[in-house]
């Protein structure tokens, strides 16, 4: 990807893609809260026909989408600001309505976790390890996540976080929480779904899958507590395969499911005896190495 290919590319699906949705939608631009900035009132514009955003909260800063990702990215280079453009538009799905900024200021969430900035993956070792030890390459994981730098209190942690509707589900390897409930559902314009408990699950499928020519949409719960609020997008589809755990709860919803929707099909056979898809992922990959 070049420049002129970079700046191609809709301000407002980029700023989609990492997780910023507008405060406000007219015809032919919308007002975001300023990515880079903490404000109460949105004065960020993106003007959706030429392509250019404007903010003017910040003496009228503005320019075209890599203008954008340097602002939001103060040590990159064009270069590293295309390699951005080009990572998160290379992904074919888009996250239905997540409304948790990207950005490098510090935002507390009613969880009490206070989101201080995220980053592409790969720029830290750790959470690309923790990936790793997941089953989960790099490459399947960034269409999905991002890192995450928060603190709870006074001190600091960074993990792994796929956006939902209301915030960020986070992992690292030692915790597992939410800034705000809510599904991930990411959208390829199929008529069959998908739907998963977990992110870890729904990666699992993509690495088992990466050879072949799936056109799926994909919904992740995470959290069975979430399912009712999301029947109504279920309810949308041609055929639904569920993926939800083989445990008591996950059992109990997909028998639900199956009962109440002759949409929903059981897939949980697949991943049989493991408890979920990414135990199986992983002990495939370990039967793989004894042998």
């Amino acid at each position: 990807m070049n420049a002129k290919e970079a700046n191609s590319i809709s301000i407002i699906t980029y700023l989609d893609q990492i997780g910023i949705r507008p405060s406000k939608v007219k015809a032919g631009y919308c007002f975001y809260l300023s990515p880079y900035r903490d404000e109460k009132t949105p004065s960020f514009k993106v003007d959706t026909i030429k392509n250019l955003w404007v903010d003017f909260g910040d003496g009228n800063t503005g320019g075209t989408l890599i203008d954008l990702v340097l602002k939001l990215n103060p040590s990159y280079g064009i270069a590293e600001a295309i390699r951005e453009i080009s990572s998160v538009s290379g992904s074919s799905f888009s996250l239905q309505q997540p409304t948790i900024s990207d950005v490098n200021t510090t935002r507390k969430e009613p969880s009490g976790i206070t989101i201080i900035k995220t980053k592409p993956l790969g720029n830290n070792q750790a959470i690309t390890d923790y990936i790793n030890s997941r089953g989960i390459s790099l490459e399947t994981a960034d269409n999905f996540c991002r890192e995450i730098y928060y603190s709870i209190g006074d001190k600091r942690y960074f993990g792994l976080g796929n956006p939902n509707e209301n915030g960020w589900a986070i992992w690292n390897k030692y915790w597992k929480g939410c800034t705000a409930q809510g599904v991930s559902h990411y959208i390829n314009h199929a008529a069959d779904l998908c739907l998963f408990e977990g992110i870890f699950d729904l990666m699992s499928y993509a690495e088992i899958n990466r050879n072949k020519q799936c056109r799926e949409d994909y919904m992740v719960l995470n959290s069975l507590a979430n399912l009712k609020s999301a029947l109504p997008e279920i309810q949308k589809y041609r055929i639904v395969n569920l993926f939800l755990d083989r445990d008591k709860a996950g059992i109990a919803a997909t028998k639900t499911l199956t009962e109440t929707l002759p949409t929903c099909r059981d897939q949980t056979e697949c991943f049989s005896p493991y408890k979920d898809l990414n135990e199986f992922w992983i002990g495939r990959e370990k039967m793989w190495v004894r042998r």
